[in-house]
C-alpha cells in the first residue's frame, strides 16, 4: 500500500477536510515519537506538504524512562528527519524525577510533559513569524480512541468522556483518529519502514495496556466491526454534547448577572442535562484544566440547587461555590481578604435645621443612648440588633439570614457595637435604638471610609 492508496483508501483528505485541520501555508509541529503512529503521520503529513503547502517541523520528547532505549529512540527519529531534511527539535524531561516529585501517575506526567513541549515549540515557531498558523498534529488512532471511551466507561464519566478523543482542540489536530491500528501497521509493513517499539506499552500493569491488549481484542471477537462501531459512536455523541454546549452557553447568557454571578433560578427552571453542562462550562473558567471539574461537583451541586438557604460546594485550587438565596457564584480563598477601612468619628449637639447624612457609610447616632465604650469589630456571640421604635431585638444571626447575607461574608462585615447591643452593620443599617430622635441633644457621627463614602 503506497501513501496515496494508504491517504485515498483511508480518506483521510476526507477527514482532514470534515474537520478544518489543515489550511494552505500551515506550519505544523509533529510530535514524533518514533512509534509506528507517529512515523506513519509522518509520511501523510509528507505527502500533503506540497498539496497544503505545509512548513513541517518534527518535535521529539525523550521522557528518560527506558534506559538506553529512549536514547535509540532519540537517535532513529533524528536519523528519520534528517533523511527526508524535516527540521527536528529534542526535548529531553525527566519523568520518573518529576513523578517522584509531584505523584502523578507516569503516564500522566508524561504526557503532560509532552503537551507543554509541544505547546512551548508551537508558540516559538508562532513567535518567528506571525505569516503562518502553527497547528501541532498528534498521531492518535482509532483503537486510542476507543481505549479512552472504555478507560473514561471503567473509572466514571458523563458525556464528555464518553466523546472519546476530539478530532481537534484549539491547535492540536489528530488526522489519524479513525485510522484503526491494524491499517496503520499494514502500510508501515508494506513499505518497510522502520519505527522503533516501547516496551512498556506490553506491560498490561498499565490501566491502559489492559484495555488495549485483554478488552478490545475480547470486543473484536464479539464483533469484528466493534472498533469502527465505537468511532460511530463517539461521532454522534459528539453531535449530541456540541447540541449541549451550544444550549448550555445560552443558559450561562441568560443566568449572568452581576459580574460572576449566576442566577440561580435560571438554573432550577432549565433541563437538568442543559444546567449541568452550564454549571462545568462556569466551573472550568475558575480551574487550570476543565477535568478538575468532576461529575461529583456537579452531582452534588445540582442536588442542591432546589434546597432552601444557603450550600457552599468545596472545589479544586481552594475555591469554593456559594449557592446562596438567589445566585451562584465562585470565591477564592487564597484571594479572600479581610475588609479595609478607615473609621472616623466626631460628636457635636444636635441643632435645629440639621440636615440628617444621606451616605451609606455615615450615620449619625444618639450619644445619650451609648452605655459602653463603642468597639469596631465583627460579630460575636450574642449580638444583637433593634429592628424596630417598639424595641424588639433580633439577634445578629437572625438578621443575616433574614437579608439573605451570604455565610461567607457574614464574619467579615463590620459591626459598630455598644457592648453586645449592634449600633450599625457597616453597609446596611443601624438600630433602631439609636436613631436621632425630637429628644436627642448630642450626636455621634461615624464615618466608615475605606469602601467610599458615597
Amino acid at each position: 500500500m503506497t501513501i496515496g492508496s494508504f491517504l485515498d483508501k483511508k480518506k483521510i483528505r476526507d477527514y482532514i477536510q470534515k474537520n478544518n485541520m489543515l489550511n494552505k501555508g500551515d506550519r505544523v509541529v509533529l510530535g514524533l515519537s518514533g512509534g509506528p503512529d507517529s512515523v506513519c503521520l509522518f509520511f501523510v503529513l509528507l505527502a500533503l506538504k506540497e498539496e497544503y503547502d505545509l512548513e513541517i517541523h518534527a518535535l521529539h520528547v525523550n521522557h528518560c524512562i527506558r534506559e538506553g532505549d529512549a536514547d535509540e529512540d532519540q537517535a532513529y527519529v533524528e536519523s528519520l528527519c534528517r533523511d527526508f531534511e524535516v527540521p527536528l527539535k529534542v526535548v529531553r524531561v525527566d519523568i520518573p524525577a518529576m513523578v517522584a516529585e509531584s505523584g502523578r501517575s507516569t503516564e500522566e506526567e508524561a504526557r503532560m510533559a509532552r503537551y507543554e513541549a509541544f505547546e512551548a515549540y508551537a508558540k516559538e515557531l508562532e513567535g518567528n513569524s506571525a505569516e503562518r498558523t502553527v497547528k501541532i498534529a498528534i498521531a492518535h488512532n482509532a483503537d486510542d480512541n476507543a481505549e479512552t471511551v472504555l478507560f473514561h466507561m471503567a473509572r466514571g464519566t458523563g458525556l464528555d468522556g464518553m466523546c472519546g478523543i476530539a478530532p481537534t482542540r484549539g491547535r492540536i489536530i489528530r488526522p489519524l483518529l479513525e485510522i484503526p491500528k491494524a491499517e496503520i501497521m499494514e502500510f508501515i509493513q508494506d513499505n518497510e519502514i522502520a519505527y522503533c517499539v516501547d516496551e512498556t506499552n506490553s506491560e498490561v500493569t498499565y490501566d491502559r495496556n489492559r484495555i488495549r491488549h485483554n478488552i478490545l481484542p475480547e470486543l473484536s471477537e464479539i464483533n469484528s466491526k466493534a472498533l469502527e462501531h465505537i468511532t460511530d459512536m463517539t461521532n454522534r455523541l459528539m453531535e449530541v454534547a456540541d447540541y449541549i454546549s451550544l444550549e448550555a452557553k445560552g443558559l450561562l447568557a441568560i443566568a449572568k448577572d452581576d459580574g460572576d454571578k449566576l442566577r440561580k433560578r435560571a438554573f432550577v427552571t432549565a433541563p437538568r442535562v442543559i444546567a449541568s453542562q452550564a454549571l462545568k462550562e462556569y466551573l472550568s473558567g475558575f480551574m487550570p484544566n476543565q477535568k478538575d471539574v468532576s461529575a461529583v461537583h456537579i452531582e452534588s451541586i445540582m442536588g442542591l440547587l432546589s434546597e432552601e438557604g444557603e450550600r457552599q460546594v468545596q472545589l479544586p485550587y481552594k475555591k469554593t461555590l456559594i449557592i446562596s438565596y438567589e445566585h451562584l457564584y465562585v470565591i477564592d480563598e487564597e484571594e479572600e481578604e479581610d475588609p479595609k477601612g478607615t473609621i472616623s468619628y466626631r460628636e457635636f449637639d444636635l441643632e435645629p435645621g440639621m440636615k440628617y447624612p444621606t451616605s451609606t457609610y455615615t450615620k449619625w447616632f444618639d450619644c445619650d443612648r451609648i452605655t459602653d465604650n463603642v468597639v469596631i469589630r465583627t460579630r460575636a456571640e450574642g449580638d444583637y440588633l433593634t429592628i424596630d421604635s417598639a424595641g424588639n431585638h433580633k439577634s445578629i444571626q437572625d438578621y443575616f439570614v433574614d437579608e439573605k447575607i451570604p455565610r461567607h461574608m457574614r464574619d467579615k462585615i463590620i459591626l459598630v457595637c455598644d457592648g453586645s447591643h449592634v449600633m450599625w452593620v457597616v453597609g446596611y443599617r443601624i438600630s433602631e435604638y439609636y436613631k436621632i430622635s425630637n429628644n436627642t441633644t448630642r450626636v455621634l457621627e461615624i464615618v466608615y471610609g475605606g469602601i467610599g463614602n458615597e
